[in-house]
Formats: C-alpha cells, structure tokens, sequence
C-alpha cells in the first residue's frame, strides 16, 4: 500500500512538473480554429450580428485569424453584397419599377465599388497599408448609403447589407496589428 501511495505521488508530481514545463506557445490560448475568434473579432465592429452571420457562411473563416478575417471581408464579402445589390438594380430596371436615372446612378456607384473601391482596398491591404484598405471600404459603404439617400426603399436591404460589410470590413481591419 505504502508503494502504491508513493507511485501515486511520484506521477502527480510528474504531470505536475510536464504542465507547467510546457511552453507558453504550445498552450491553447486563442486560436482561430473555432468561431471564438469570429464572435470575439465581430462584437467590435459596428454591425456584429451582420458580421457573424457573413463570416460563419463563408467557407474556412473559421481557420483563418484576424488578418484572415479582415481578408474575407475585403475580397469575398464585399463583392457578393455589390454584386447582390448589382442583381436587384439590374431586376428592377427590366421590370421598370422606379425611376431610371435612380437606379442607373445606384447602379454606377455598384460598379465603382466592385472596380474601384474593393480593388483599392484589397491591394492597400496586400501592402499591410491599413489606412489604406480602411479608406476604400469606408468609400464602399458610402456609396451605398448615398444610393440610399438618392434612391429611397427600392434598394434599402442591399444598401444597408453593403454599408453594413464594409463599415465592419473597416472596422476590423482598424483592429489588426502586425503579423508576427
């Protein structure tokens, strides 16, 4: 009993001395394997539920980190909002609904998002230039709520979606610091 007593302490001691000898950068602390880090990245950017809810679908978001996140933003989320906003100006012009030179001007400020802004921002981003990529997503969402203002209800959800994905587009990268 007396040995069993001391293997029992002996292997206590031993985990023990194992976990704290385990380096810091082993230890789980934070990693982006999981929707932690979308949650956590997400609730500090103006529009979190429409961060969530953009990242969680995107494929891989969940293992990218913070840099990735801000990336997906930039590259894939912002352009599927234009180019859903694109669709709807585009249905609404064959069906005649609204006057025409509002949705040509939405539709021109689409165009300038997808060739102009998103592009701008992307490649700022690239160059880890993040006033840069901040500036051209600022850009996109105020184009949509300028078509907003300009071309009232006919296009409010896709306005208010592209707002939303690039204020928090810029918002996350506004948070990021540089990569180690």
């Amino acid at each position: 009993m007396k040995t069993f007593n001391s293997l029992s302490l002996i292997l206590s001691l031993q985990i023990l001395l194992f976990m704290f000898s385990t380096p810091s950068s082993h230890a789980k602390t934070f990693l982006p394997n999981d929707e932690t880090l979308i949650s956590f990245t997400c609730s500090r950017t103006p529009y979190p539920n429409l961060c969530v809810g953009s990242l969680i679908l995107y494929p891989g978001s969940d293992r990218v980190d913070m840099w990735g996140l801000a990336e997906i933003m930039l590259d894939h989320i912002l352009k599927i909002k234009a180019n859903k906003a694109l669709e709807k100006i585009q249905q609404l012009q064959k069906a005649g609904t609204g006057p025409n030179q509002g949705l040509d001007s939405c539709a021109s400020k689409y165009n300038e998002i997808l060739t102009i802004d998103i592009p701008k921002a992307s490649a700022a981003f690239q160059k880890k230039d993040r006033k840069g990529a901040q500036d051209g997503a600022n850009a996109a969402a105020d184009k949509a709520t300028s078509c907003e203002t300009g071309f009232p209800n006919q296009l409010t959800l896709e306005n208010t979606n592209m707002h939303g994905v690039a204020a928090n587009a810029a918002a996350i990268i506004g948070r990021l610091h540089d990569r180690q």
